[in-house]
């Protein structure tokens, strides 16, 4: 085994298992020598000679060795001096070794065969036809009658070598770039599938027989804070423990079991370890190797923000078919409401007439008071639940603030929250819509009481801002739990909120009716003493009414 690992490291450094042929070959024709050499009786005439010989050529591969090991691309264009000098050294010892009758004439079969092999049949077969003239003028003189034919195979085998050789080569290059198309293609294909899947928006995960995770894309990481190497090899249920017992389970390990193809849970609610609870629809397929189980493939797909979408639909048709009663609602009461009032006047005339007690007089006045209240609050719910179709004009801001106060004042007393307005009465009027701008103020109304469970202070003041001419200001301020640093610059996001139970919609659609009434919003906060919002709009000119 240390070997073969010994055998893979020299060929990635020179370059592919094919370039092995090279070293390989000629220490082989290195190792024939010697035994030659070896085994040659000490008398031969030619043993000094030839072992001299030997010696020089396993030098001369020794150094050709050191170079390829540091420079193996070079010694390939080197293949001219190295083949010539190959060819002088296998001349050579056959002339020294017998001649014609010379066993080394093998070493020229290895020539030849190399040279088809790394440099095509072409060249390998012109070096076998001139290393067959070579070897005849060196192996004539030697020639005897019963030598001739079998110098003859030998040429013969030369060439034919050069030939087979060269043919093989061919056929191992065409696969060999077949090969490397088919693994460019499986390439392409692969980072095709991976960018696939990692520009998923839906979470993939994908499971081993063993349900422990083997992909894991990057849309979980995003999504759940857990990143691919933290994911990757654990079991998956040790990843979203709440999953086991939340109905994943036994889906699951049915496919793993191939008790089931597939399986799909919609709306499946989550609580992650990381990034709080969800709503998922989960697909599940089976992979299968041949008729076996193999893993499976999980689609994760979150739906939370549509789910809450939903809910918010939901709810604001709720508020709507509210709105509409609420409107004809107040619409009823205001006939009744006038009935009353005109009545209590006619009886207060009465009571100058017949000069009734000062006691009467008290208890009329109250009762007109608390009809007139009734009858503004009728007026302002039909203003906010009125359909606004969108058209402008010249608004009253501090009129919109009134009526907004009239819905809320009379709740926020009882639950121990003192409202304080103070207005510019000679404040210009704005180009807007007063229903929008209504809602905006209710909005931050609501969510300053909602900041003040235990009780406090409201305060509302409009103005002219001395530092930009001709610009009112509504200023919204509470005395409630205030707003944390971190999450003061994602109040106006869509479903971003702070509030149990809260739709995080109501800054952001508050903050898109400032903008289009070409306003700004500013907001200031403070942990545990209050927040201060303050609306800035263009005033019309003086005198538009």
């Amino acid at each position: 085994m240390d070997l073969i690992l010994l055998i893979e490291r020299i060929a990635r450094h020179l370059g592919g298992v094919r370039y092995l042929a090279l070293p390989l070959l000629r220490g082989l024709a290195i190792s024939a020598g010697l035994v030659w050499i070896a085994l040659a009786p000490a008398d031969f005439p030619n043993w000094g000679a030839t072992a001299v010989a030997m010696g020089a050529f396993a030098a001369y591969s020794c150094g050709l060795y050191a170079l390829l090991w540091r420079r193996p691309r070079f010694v390939l264009y080197l293949h001219v001096p190295v083949l010539l000098v190959d060819l002088g050294f296998a001349l050579l010892l056959i002339h020294l070794t017998g001649g014609a009758r010379s066993i080394l004439f093998l070493a020229l079969l290895l020539i030849a065969g190399l040279q088809s092999y790394y440099y095509g049949m072409a060249l390998g077969v012109l070096v076998a036809g001139g290393a067959s003239a070579a070897y005849l003028a060196v192996v004539w003189p030697t020639l005897a009658e019963i030598e001739v034919a079998n110098v003859a195979i030998r040429v013969a085998g030369l060439l034919g070598t050069a030939i087979v050789v060269g043919v093989l080569a061919d056929v191992e290059a065409r696969e060999r770039l077949e090969v490397a198309r088919l693994g460019q293609e499986v390439r392409a294909r692969e980072a095709f599938i991976r960018n696939v899947v990692e520009s998923l928006r839906d979470g993939l995960v994908v499971l081993d027989p063993e349900g422990r995770v083997i992909a894991w894309n990057p849309a979980l990481e995003t999504r759940y804070d857990v990143k691919a190497d933290e994911a990757l090899r654990r079991p998956f249920f040790e990843i979203f423990p709440n999953l086991k017992s939340e109905g994943l389970a036994g889906p699951v390990e049915r496919l793993l079991r191939g008790e089931a193809e597939e399986f799909a849970l919609e709306a499946l609610e989550h609580e992650t370890l990381r990034s709080g609870r969800v709503v998922l629809n989960i697909k599940g397929s089976l992979l299968k190797e041949g008729a076996a189980p193999a893993g499976v493939v999980l689609l994760i797909e979150d739906i939370t923000e549509r789910v809450e979408l939903e809910r918010v639909a939901r709810q604001v048709e709720k508020l709507a078919a509210m709105g509409t009663l609420s409107a004809g609602l107040a619409h009823e009461l205001n006939n009744p409401l006038g009935i009353i009032s005109s009545r209590i006047e006619l009886i207060a005339l009465e009571v100058e007439r017949y000069g009734l007690p000062q006691q009467v007089r008290d208890d009329l006045q109250v009762i007109y008071r608390n009809v007139q209240r009734v009858a503004r609050i009728a007026q302002g719910l039909l203003s906010f639940a009125r359909q606004s179709p969108g058209e402008r004009g010249p608004v009253d801001l501090n009129r919109v603030v009134e009526e907004t106060l009239l819905l809320l004042e009379k709740q926020a007393t009882k639950e121990g929250i003192r409202i304080t307005a103070r207005l510019d009465r000679a404040l210009p009027r704005l180009l807007g819509d007063p229903n929008a701008l209504q809602q905006v103020v209710l909005n931050l109304l609501t969510n300053a009481r909602d900041a003040m469970p235990g009780g406090g202070e409201i305060r509302l003041e409009t103005g002219q801002i001395p530092d930009r001419p001709g610009w009112l200001r509504l200023v919204i301020a509470d005395t409630g739990s205030g707003i944390p640093a971190e999450a003061l610059p994602k109040i106006f996001d869509p479903f971003y909120t702070t509030k149990p139970g809260g739709t995080g919609l109501g800054l952001s659609v508050s903050y898109g009716i400032i903008r289009d009434h070409q306003g700004t919003v500013d907001v200031q906060s403070e942990l545990g003493t209050g927040t201060t919002f303050v609306l800035s709009f263009p005033g019309l000119p003086r005198g538009v009414s």
